[in-house]
């Protein structure tokens, strides 16, 4: 039997055993679908592969609202957040 994606409100899990899947049917589980993944969902996770691999790492920050219309209002025309960061520790001498 192919397994089956069931989901709670409060949980989903897949499971494969039929006694177990007709236990939580009976208990109010319902079926889901797993989310569809995107065509470009394998070519972001080969590129997020081949980053990792060349020793590039994910940073993730929480900002106010001001700071971010700082940073916004301090980047030049096209530059990225990184390219606005290492531009203004350099100018500091801070490396």
């Amino acid at each position: 039997m192919k397994p089956k994606m069931l989901v709670h409100p409060s949980q989903a899990r897949t499971i494969d055993s039929p006694g177990e899947i007709e236990r939580l049917l009976a208990a109010g589980w319902v079926y889901a679908k797993p989310k569809q993944r995107t065509k470009m969902a394998a070519r972001s996770r080969a590129l997020n592969a081949k980053r990792r691999a060349a020793g590039w790492m994910t940073q993730q920050i929480w900002m106010t609202p001001e700071q971010h219309a700082t940073i916004k209002a301090a980047k030049r025309n096209g530059e990225s957040t990184v390219e606005l960061l290492v531009r203004l520790i350099s100018q500091e001498s801070l490396l």
